[in-house]
């Protein structure tokens, strides 16, 4: 579905809150490119999960009036929703310390939830810091959709660089904090009460995230034990055992790749170990919500995409 941005004299204001962990030369552009939006930022909140650079003694000299709040712990999920419950603005531009908006992004963001008041989350192009290519793991959208000013409705959204109102955040309570996959989980929650997550080309972000994703055995289990807990918590019993065997399929081509054998088999046993506290709170979300859910190809994405890139890395680049 694609509309246009709607003229309007929505003026909210916004906090941006960024979770930080030993990154204080990248949260320092991150701050830097936030104070020089054409749209004004009200408050800035950032969570410092126990670092051991200088973050927070930058933070208290450089941007003392930034909300600094240091946790005891590295907790990424329970830190965003530290800061989005300590921020008092009716939008929450969420970004990674490593993400550099471009200056129009806030105010092109801003202007898609002025258009409606269903869309509860509006995410920006990403592109990859160095070499300006798209990230678009999942191929959700072609080059011209990417380089288009449209808005486009999406089953979930990349956090960098996204605008979450904050009485959805209060509606839905929330990031789920058990549940490592917090777009999707925040996606299916919001699907639930009715509203739409959309994607903003038009709106970009600069992202210092490597090609070959870092850590690749800690980026497996996050998105193994994540991703079935996700299915086990919103979906509905039979395609939650589907998605799940797909899921499978992934994880397990990937961690041929990776040589992520260890970190495989922690995946499944934790997944399995945690499973009973995730059914405690299981709530199946509406078919209307699921069908929002899979307005894109998620799993299928990744077997699609995901499988293939690393069969053609893992075994026709040796056979070369």
């Amino acid at each position: 579905m694609v509309n246009r941005v709607k003229e309007s004299k929505y003026n909210p204001r916004v906090s941006a809150i960024i979770p930080n962990w030993n990154r204080a030369n990248d949260l320092r552009e991150a701050l830097l490119a936030i104070k020089a939006q054409t749209y004004p930022v009200t408050e800035m909140v950032v969570v410092d999960n126990n670092s051991s650079d200088d973050s927070v003694a930058m933070l208290r000299k450089e941007f003392p009036d930034v909300i600094t709040i240091c946790s005891p712990h590295n907790m990424f999920i329970n830190s965003l929703n530290i800061a989005a419950k300590t921020a008092t603005g009716d939008l929450i531009l969420h970004q990674d310390n490593d993400g550099v908006l471009v200056p129009d992004a806030l105010e092109r963001l801003v202007d898609v939830l002025a258009g409606d008041p269903r869309v509860a989350v509006a995410y920006s192009r990403n592109l990859y810091y160095d070499s300006g290519e798209i990230y678009d793991p999942m191929r959700w959208f072609s080059e011209e959709e990417h380089a288009s000013d449209g808005i486009f409705d999406a089953p979930s959204f990349h956090g960098n660089g996204s605008l979450i109102r904050k009485e959805v955040l209060d509606e839905v309570d929330y990031f789920e904090s058990d549940i490592h996959l917090f777009e999707r989980s925040l996606s299916a929650k919001a699907f639930d009460k009715g509203y739409r997550v959309v994607y903003h080309p038009a709106a970009v972000i600069r992202h210092k995230i490597s090609k070959e994703v870092r850590n690749p055995g800690y980026r497996l289990y996050v998105n193994m034990t994540g991703g079935w807990w996700f299915l086990a918590r919103f979906y509905p019993a039979g395609k939650a055992f589907k998605n799940a065997f797909l899921y499978l399929i992934y994880f397990s081509l990937y961690s041929i790749k990776h040589k992520t054998f260890r970190d495989f088999s922690r995946g499944v046993f934790d997944t399995l170990l945690g499973l009973p506290q995730v059914l405690r709170r299981r709530a199946v979300v509406s078919k209307a919500a699921i069908k929002c859910l899979e307005c894109k190809p998620y799993e299928m994405s990744m077997i699609k995409y995901g499988s293939w890139d690393t069969l053609k890395k893992s075994f026709f680049r040796k056979a070369g």
